[in-house]
C-alpha cells in the first residue's frame, strides 16, 4: 500500500470509526453481564419486540434487558454501516472481509439473542451468544488494527527460531485467554459462580470436593485462570526478550495483557469476596473481554512482524548467510500424506503415551472402566499430538542438521510451517480442555503443564545443555499422572510411584538413543552427554545408575496396593534384565549393545504396566 493511499484511509474518518464500533462493543459486553448479574435474562419474554412494544416501561429487570436490546440494535446499525463504508469507500480486501464477517456475527449474535429469551436462558444458546460475542469482539479488533496506518507499514524484523517461539507462545496466548472465556460463560449461565465461596483457596482446599458439575466448571475456571496468566506471563517474557527487534506497540500491547490478567484475577477475587456483587462481576466480564483483545491484537501485531524465514524481496543486504542457514519451508503444504501426518504428530511416542496413561487410569479405578479409559485415551492423544506438532516447528533449524530428521514433513515441504502451527496449538488446546471438563479439571492442568514443559522448556533447552535429559522425563512420564488424576481426583502416592516409574525409565531408554545418534547431534550442536564425553563412560554410567534406582522403585507397587504379590515377581525379573542390558552396553559401549538396551527398554514398559494390571 503506497503513503497516498494510507493518508486517504487515515483521513475518511473509517479508522476512527472502526474504533467507535470497538468501544461499543465493550460497552455492550458490559451491559450484558449486568443482565446476566441481575438475573434480567427474562424479564421481557417476548422478543424481537418488548411486552409487544418498542420501547417498554424502562423499570427493574426490564431496564437491564431492554437496554441491552438497544445498545446491541444500535452497535449491529454500527457494523453495517462499517460494512458499506469498507465495500465501497478505498479499503482493501482484507478489511472488507473482516468487516462483513463482522456483520455476519453481528446477524448471528442478534438471532442467539433471541433465542435465548425464547428457549428460556436454554444453557447452550446462552453459552454461544456469550461466546459470538467474544468472537466479534475479536473480529472488530482485527479491523482495528488492520485500519492502522503504524501496524499495516510494518516490516518482517524478526526471524527464525525465536520467531517461530514468539508466534507460538501467542496462538497459545489467544488460544487459553478463549477457552477461559468459554468456561466463564458455561460457569455463569449455569449460575455457579458461587458455589465454591472461599478464595485462593476451594473449599478450604487446594482441590474441592466435585460433589455436583457445577464445582467441576468452577474450578476448571480457577485453574484455567492460573493456566491463562501462566501463558500472558510467558508470552510477555518472550516480547520483551526480543524487544530491541520488536515494533513499540508490540511491547507495549504485551505489557497490557500482563497488566489486566493481573487485574482480573483481582476482580475474581472482589467477585467471590462480594458475594457476586453488581460492579466486581460485571467488571470481571469487561476485563476478561479486553484482556481477549488486547492478546489478539498483540499476536496480530506479532504475526505481522516476525516470519519463520527471511521474506526474499525484504531481506536486507547482509543476511544471505541466514537464507542459506535456513530451510526453505515457506511454501503452502499441497502433497501432505498421511505418513506426513503421522511423522508430524509423532505417533509412534505418542502411542506408548497412551498406553501408560490408560494403564495408569485403570489402575487408579481399580476396574476397568472403559468409556472413561477412551476418554484418558483421546485426551492424552490430542495434546501428545500437538505437543509434537509444537516440537518440531520449534526444532526445524536442528532437525536440518541431522540425517535421521531431515526428512520430517516441515523440512520436505509437505507441511507448511503454519499448518504445524495451527494443528500444534488446536489439539494441545482442545486436548487441554477436553481432559480438563470430561476427565478432570486436575487431569487439565497436569496435561497443560505436559504440554508447555515439553514445548517450550525442554524443546529451547536441549540448545544449552545435558541436563535437558532429566527435565524432558518430566513430560514424558506426567501422562500417567493424568490418567491418575483422571480417575482418583487427586494425586495419591500411588501415582507417584507411577510417576516415578516412568520418569526414571526413560533415562537409560534416552542414553541408548543419544549413544546410536551422538554424530547427529555433534552436527546440530546439541550438548548431549554422549557429546560432551564421546567414549560414552559418562552416558553408560547415568544409564546404570538409573536402572538401579528403577529398579526398588518398580517393585513399590506392591507395597502400596497397586498390585500383588506375582506383579513383584515380574517386576524384579524385568528390572534385572534391563540392568543387564545397561551393564553390558556400559562395558563395551558399542552399537549393537545400545541398540539391545533400547529395544529392552521398549519391551520393558508395557510388560511392567501389563502385570499391574493382571496380578
Amino acid at each position: 500500500m503506497s503513503a497516498a493511499a494510507g493518508d486517504i484511509e487515515t483521513k475518511s474518518g473509517f479508522p476512527l470509526f472502526v474504533r467507535i464500533v470497538a468501544a461499543a462493543t465493550a460497552v455492550l459486553i458490559f451491559i450484558g453481564a449486568l443482565v446476566t448479574t441481575t438475573g434480567s435474562g427474562l424479564a421481557v419474554p417476548d422478543w424481537p419486540l418488548s411486552f409487544g412494544q418498542v420501547f417498554p416501561r424502562m423499570v427493574g429487570g426490564v431496564l437491564y434487558e431492554h437496554g441491552h436490546r438497544l445498545v446491541a440494535g444500535g452497535i449491529g446499525f454500527l457494523t453495517l454501516v462499517m460494512a458499506f463504508w469498507a465495500q465501497f469507500g478505498k479499503q482493501d480486501r482484507v478489511v472488507r472481509g473482516l468487516c462483513w464477517l463482522a456483520l455476519a456475527l453481528v446477524v448471528v449474535q442478534g438471532l442467539l439473542g433471541g433465542l435465548t429469551v425464547l428457549l428460556g436462558l436454554s444453557l447452550t444458546v446462552s453459552t454461544l451468544h456469550a461466546c459470538t460475542a467474544q468472537l466479534f469482539l475479536c473480529t472488530v479488533t482485527a479491523c482495528v488494527c488492520y485500519t492502522s496506518p503504524r501496524f499495516r507499514n510494518v516490516g518482517v524484523s524478526l526471524v527464525g527460531d525465536q520467531a517461530a517461539a514468539l508466534r507460538l507462545v501467542g496462538l497459545m496466548a489467544v488460544g487459553a485467554v478463549l477457552c477461559q472465556l468459554v468456561i466463564g460463560a458455561v460457569m455463569r449461565h449455569m449460575g455457579a459462580g458461587l458455589v465454591i465461596v472461599d478464595w485462593p483457596l476451594n473449599q478450604g482446599g487446594l482441590v474441592p470436593i466435585f460433589t455436583s458439575k457445577e464445582v467441576v466448571i468452577n474450578y476448571a475456571h480457577r485453574v484455567t485462570a492460573w493456566i491463562v496468566f501462566s501463558c500472558l506471563m510467558l508470552y510477555a517474557w518472550h516480547v520483551q526478550r526480543q524487544r530491541k527487534h520488536l515494533p513499540g506497540p508490540l511491547v507495549a500491547l504485551s505489557r497490557t495483557t500482563v497488566l489486566l490478567v493481573c487485574l482480573q484475577i483481582t476482580l475474581g477475587a472482589l467477585t467471590v469476596w462480594s458475594g457476586r456483587g453488581l460492579i466486581q462481576t460485571c467488571c470481571h466480564v469487561l476485563n476478561g473481554a479486553l484482556t481477549l483483545a488486547t492478546t489478539f491484537a498483540t499476536y496480530l501485531w506479532t504475526v505481522r512482524c516476525t516470519a519463520h524465514v527471511q521474506p526474499e524481496a525484504a531481506a536486507p543486504m547482509g543476511e544471505g548467510a541466514l537464507r542459506e542457514q535456513a530451510p526453505d519451508v515457506s511454501g503452502v503444504a499441497m502433497r501432505a500424506t498421511r505418513k506426513d501426518w503421522m511423522n508430524l504428530f509423532k505417533v509412534k511416542l505418542v502411542n506408548m503415551s497412551v498406553i501408560v496413561a490408560a494403564l495408569s487410569y485403570w489402575l487408579g479405578r481399580g476396574h476397568l472402566d472403559l468409556v472413561g479409559l477412551l476418554q484418558v485415551s483421546l485426551g492424552v492423544a490430542l495434546i501428545g499430538s500437538g505437543a509434537g506438532a509444537l516440537n518440531q516447528l520449534l526444532e526445524v533449524e536442528v532437525d536440518r542438521l541431522m540425517s535421521r530428521t531431515r526428512t520430517r514433513p516441515i523440512l520436505s515441504g509437505s507441511i507448511s510451517p503454519a499448518q504445524a502451527e495451527f494443528w500444534g496449538c488446536a489439539l494441545s488446546i482442545l486436548g487441554t480442555l477436553y481432559l480438563g471438563l470430561v476427565a478432570h479439571p486436575l487431569a487439565g492442568l497436569l496435561a497443560a503443564l505436559a504440554v508447555v514443559s515439553y514445548a517450550f522448556v525442554y524443546t529451547p533447552l536441549k540448545k544449552i545443555s545435558s541436563y535437558c535429559t532429566l527435565i524432558g522425563a518430566v513430560p514424558g512420564a506426567l501422562p500417567v499422572l493424568v490418567g491418575w488424576s483422571a480417575a482418583t481426583g487427586g494425586l495419591e502416592l500411588q501415582g507417584w510411584v507411577l510417576f516415578c516409574i516412568l520418569f526414571l525409565w526413560q533415562l537409560p531408554h534416552f542414553m541408548a538413543i543419544a549413544w546410536l545418534c551422538k554424530d547427529d547431534y555433534a552436527r546440530a550442536g546439541l550438548p548431549m552427554v554422549t557429546v560432551l564425553d564421546p567414549g560414552g563412560r559418562t552416558a553408560a554410567a547415568q544409564a546404570v545408575a538409573y536402572c538401579l534406582a528403577l529398579l526398588p522403585v518398580s517393585l513399590a507397587p506392591s507395597l502400596c496396593g497397586l498390585a500383588g504379590p506375582g506383579y513383584f515377581f515380574v517386576a524384579l525379573i524385568l528390572g534385572l534384565t534391563y540392568l543387564y542390558a545397561s551393564v553390558v552396553w556400559g562395558q563395551h559401549r558399542t552399537t549393537p549393545g545400545a541398540r539391545r538396551l533400547l529395544l529392552t527398554s521398549v519391551a520393558y514398559l508395557p510388560l511392567l504396566f501389563g502385570a499391574m494390571v493382571t496380578f
